[in-house]
Formats: structure tokens, C-alpha cells, sequence
């Protein structure tokens, strides 16, 4: 009896093992179809451009890839990024940054992070500017560009981005919050959704420190109202309780709006006003507003929509 107990150790050491080793096959199996998925997404030629590397990233090993833009991806949940290149001779090369991000609501996050460029009629939503077209669809993002952009490497590019938009099959919505927005002077272009506290402030600086307690568990939507030259900015974030949405207006109203004294709508320095306020677990702030009754019809305004 004792000198079989060591043999059952064994087998059972086995035992486990090949379950563990299974269970990395399995992962790997999976990998490679998802892989697969990525690579059918992508055309493997267009007008005489061919594929000259693949490459497969996810959150962990993006830097290898992007360098320091990686935490940009990440802030959004990004899954995993395949990246095609394409070579034709005596051509500029063209690349094809193809992301899952897991979810619609940050596949349209991750587009809104830079706006700049013309409509390119392509996807849920695209830009094209200086030989890049970034878009949107589902739950991908994507970016193709030209290292050096032609008039023949921009036919390319965009017939690229619309072989991929064809083959994407599923849409996404756009997150919730967006539809709190109010419509009336909404600068839609302007429109930015994002989760952290590094991505507000390079849209619209608030402040160095965390003051609105932002992190992976926020979603927060940043847009812009009224001309150019008189623009202010409506904030609004979801906490993932009302606690935490409680702490970030009293965190906020201590650092940002100290002079208020109870009040939810203060005039600053520069003449303008700033008001916030809190419906369950939502906070809005309305910054720069031009008068006092702007500020209070955009809480009002947007308090209104939330409830939709």
C-alpha cells in the first residue's frame, strides 16, 4: 500500500500536466483562428502591393510595436493588434494596423483620440490626412497608411481601408453616454470618449493630479460647444457606483472650484464659468461656459438626456 502511493503521485503529476499542456494547445489553437479571423479581414494584395510581413501584438507586447504610444491602446482595453505590411517595387510601403479592442464603445474611443483630416467615407466613422485613414467599425479599429503618400499610394490606401470595411460584417453602437450630449452648438467632429485620467487631460487639461478619480472603470465622453474663438466643454462620466461618483465631485469641488462654498456654479478668473453636478452615478461638468445661464441650461440640458 505505501509503495503504491508514490506511483499515484506520479500519475496524477501526469495527469495534471497533460490537462496543462492540453489547455495550451487549446489556447494556441485559438490564438492561431483568431489570428486567422485578423489575416481574412485584410486583403493579401491590391494594386500590385503584396504582403511582405505580418505581425501580431497584444496589450503586453504593443510597445514592441508602437514604442511609447502603446499606453494610448491600452488606455483603451485594446485585445490584440494584427499589422500587415505591404511592399510593391519601387513604391512607397503601405501598413494596415488592424485592432480588436474587444468592444464597439472603445473601438469609437480609440478613433475620437485624433479627429484631424477629411471624411473619408469609410466604416462607422473615418479620417484620412497626409496619406493615414483611420476608421471604425464594430469592435476593430483600424489604420492604413502610406510611408509616403502619392495620388497612386492614396487610391491604395483607401481602397484598402474599404476592402476591410467590406469584410468587417458587424456593427457597433456608439457608447451610451454619447447620447447625453446635447445637440444644440454641438461640435460633433469634437466629440472624444475615453476611460483615464492621462487621455482627458490631452484633449482638455483639467488638472496634474486625478482629481476626477478617472481609471478603467470610468467611461467619460468630452465634447466641445460654439464657435472656435468661444468654445466651452462638456464633461460628462459614469462611475461604476454611486460612492465613487459622490468622491469624485467632492474630490473635484475641493481642487477645482474651492471659492464655491455649496454652490454647483462658480465664475472663474478668465470671466467664464465652470458648474458641476452630480445624478446618481453620473458627474457633469460644464467648463469655460460663456454666462452663467449657459452653464446652467447645459446641466440641465444634459441631466435631462441621461435619464433617456
Amino acid at each position: 500500500m505505501l509503495k503504491s502511493r508514490p506511483m499515484k503521485r506520479v500519475c496524477l503529476t501526469t495527469f495534471i500536466l497533460v490537462i496543462f499542456i492540453g489547455g495550451l494547445e487549446s489556447m494556441g489553437v485559438r490564438q492561431k483562428d483568431q489570428d486567422q479571423t485578423f489575416a481574412s479581414l485584410i486583403p493579401a494584395e491590391l494594386m500590385g502591393w503584396t504582403i511582405e510581413e505580418d505581425q501580431v501584438f497584444d496589450a503586453e507586447t504593443i510597445f514592441k510595436y508602437v514604442d511609447g504610444a502603446g499606453e494610448v491602446y491600452r488606455s483603451y482595453n485594446m485585445r490584440s493588434l494584427f499589422a500587415r505590411r505591404f511592399a510593391a517595387k519601387g513604391k512607397p510601403a503601405l501598413v494596415v494596423d488592424l485592432f480588436d479592442m474587444g468592444t464597439s464603445a472603445d473601438a469609437f474611443g480609440l478613433f475620437t483620440h485624433d479627429l484631424e483630416g477629411e471624411d473619408a467615407a469609410t466604416g462607422q466613422g473615418s479620417t484620412y490626412k497626409g496619406g493615414l485613414l483611420s476608421f471604425w467599425k464594430g469592435r476593430y479599429f483600424a489604420s492604413v497608411y502610406a510611408e509616403d503618400e502619392t495620388p497612386e499610394t492614396k487610391q491604395a490606401v483607401l481602397g484598402l481601408a474599404r476592402k476591410i470595411d467590406g469584410a468587417i460584417r458587424e456593427t457597433g453602437e456608439m457608447p451610451a453616454l454619447v447620447s447625453a450630449l446635447p445637440l444644440d452648438g454641438l461640435q460633433a467632429r469634437d466629440v472624444r470618449y475615453f476611460h483615464n485620467h492621462s487621455v482627458l487631460n490631452y484633449h482638455f487639461f483639467v488638472a496634474d493630479e486625478n482629481i476626477l478619480h478617472l481609471d478603467q472603470t470610468t467611461a467619460a465622453v468630452l465634447a466641445s460647444y460654439g464657435d472656435k474663438d468661444a468654445r466651452s466643454r462638456l464633461l460628462v462620466v459614469r462611475y461604476p457606483s454611486v460612492k465613487k461618483a459622490e468622491a469624485a465631485i467632492d474630490s473635484f469641488v475641493k481642487a477645482y472650484m474651492p471659492d464655491a462654498k455649496g454652490a454647483e456654479i462658480i465664475r472663474t478668473e478668465d470671466g467664464k464659468w465652470t458648474a458641476a453636478r452630480r445624478k446618481s452615478d453620473v458627474l457633469v461638468i460644464v467648463f469655460q461656459a460663456p454666462t452663467r445661464e449657459f452653464a446652467e441650461g447645459q446641466l440641465r440640458r444634459t441631466e435631462t438626456r441621461i435619464g433617456k
